[in-house]
């Protein structure tokens, strides 16, 4: 393995780093900026944006050296990255640096990192086509829920593809994994009625029914944690449950008359995440809401699913073992996070998620990936199309 990326990789992650394609805002500079490079080289590009048409996600082909489109290797990844407020740079996080063997820049390890290496390595596909296709998936929003990606792969399984695998370069430190949890996001609205504090009974406190919802998904959370079948393949080896934020009244002498709070669920992959948000479902229309509608008839409670990551469980897949077995490993292993493999697992296309960088680096002040796994990584997906020539 080499221990150090190409130039021309650490180029390209200098410019990916570069562009500020935080969550909350467009991401279409670095998309178009890869989409001109791509189409230069000769590999067929298509986009599908968002609504607005402030996002897009890039889904780029080479073809095989027959012309073929529908068979091939995925090389996946997201292209937004989470924000730098109020976290404490050692350098400009929009720029890249290197200090000793070690990149840093928002977005190093997840997953610029692993875009730059790959985009880089299209010049060397391209000047040499393997005899299956290469095929390149960029999304939007992953870090908000995966909210790109479906679209991008629904146009891709609409126009007949069938890659035979995907990798996604999520940060394992090379390390491939072959399971995730799932998991489902949630922004809850209790709407109450506002009354001053000195006579509470003219009022509907929202603030009191989102505490017993509240108190009921700890209740979930905690039968996940003394479930007995666990897996302890995955840390924690039980399904979990988090109340994430929570917003509420104006005052402390008047009853407050709304309540917003958020939580999300992660469930092994043997865990029915359908029944979980059910049950909490059931729970407020056939408990909370009649409580509330007895004090006041126009009270409500709104359940908002923000995102839903589907689990990612491979078994066994011919098409995966060469490639784990090329990371010189037997086995893939398990993550409690969510990534966008579980999406193409789920639209038929065996994933494998795997790329330089660690978990425990992401999202974080000085976020770094070493130059040592980007070398790996290069190295690596060289060999696995080079394989196909």
């Amino acid at each position: 393995m080499a221990d150090r990326p190409t130039e021309s990789s650490l180029g390209w992650i200098e410019r990916l780093i570069a562009h500020h394609s935080i969550s909350s805002d467009s991401n279409m500079a670095l998309i178009d900026e890869v989409s001109e490079h791509f189409t230069g080289l000769g590999l067929d590009v298509c986009l599908t944006t968002n609504v607005a048409g402030t996002k897009a996600n890039l889904f780029a082909t080479l073809p095989g050296r027959s012309g073929c489109h529908k068979d091939g290797l995925i090389l996946s990844g997201h292209t937004d990255v989470v924000p730098v407020d109020g976290q404490d740079w050692s350098s400009d996080p929009f720029a890249m640096d290197i200090r000793q063997d070690r990149l840093y820049g928002r977005g190093a390890c997840d997953m610029k990192g692993f875009l730059g290496v790959a985009i880089a390595l299209a010049e060397t596909f391209a000047a040499r086509p393997p005899s299956r296709p290469v095929h390149y998936a960029l999304s939007y929003d992953e870090e908000l829920g995966c909210l790109g990606a479906p679209s991008m792969i629904s146009d891709l399984v609409a126009r007949g593809y069938r890659p035979r695998a995907c990798i996604v370069g999520e940060p394992t430190d090379m390390m491939p994994v072959v399971s995730h949890k799932a998991s489902r996001v949630f922004e809850c609205h209790v709407q109450g009625k506002a009354c001053h504090s000195a006579d509470p009974d003219h009022g509907v406190n929202a603030i009191h029914y989102a505490t017993r919802l509240i108190m009921f998904l700890q209740k979930i959370a905690e039968n996940m944690r003394s479930e007995e079948k666990q897996d302890l393949a995955f840390d924690p080896p039980f399904s979990t449950l988090v109340v994430g934020t929570i917003q509420g009244g104006v005052a402390t002498n008047t009853v407050p008359e709304s309540c917003v709070f958020t939580f999300a669920f992660r469930t092994l992959p043997t865990h029915d995440d359908e029944a979980v948000e059910t049950a909490i479902r059931t729970y407020i229309s056939e408990t909370i809401l009649p409580d509330m509608r007895r004090e006041d008839r126009n009270a409500d409670v709104v359940l908002h699913r923000r995102a839903h990551v589907p689990a990612m469980r491979t078994l066994r897949c011919d098409a995966l073992i060469p490639i784990v077995s090329s990371l010189g490993k037997m086995h893939g292993g398990c993550v409690s996070y969510g990534t966008e493999a579980g999406l193409f697992q789920k639209a038929g296309i065996e994933t494998l998620v795997c790329g330089p960088g660690s978990i425990l680096h992401a999202h974080k002040a000085d976020e770094f990936v070493t130059l040592e796994q980007l070398g790996r990584c290069e190295t690596w997906l060289r060999g696995l199309v080079s394989s196909d020539t």
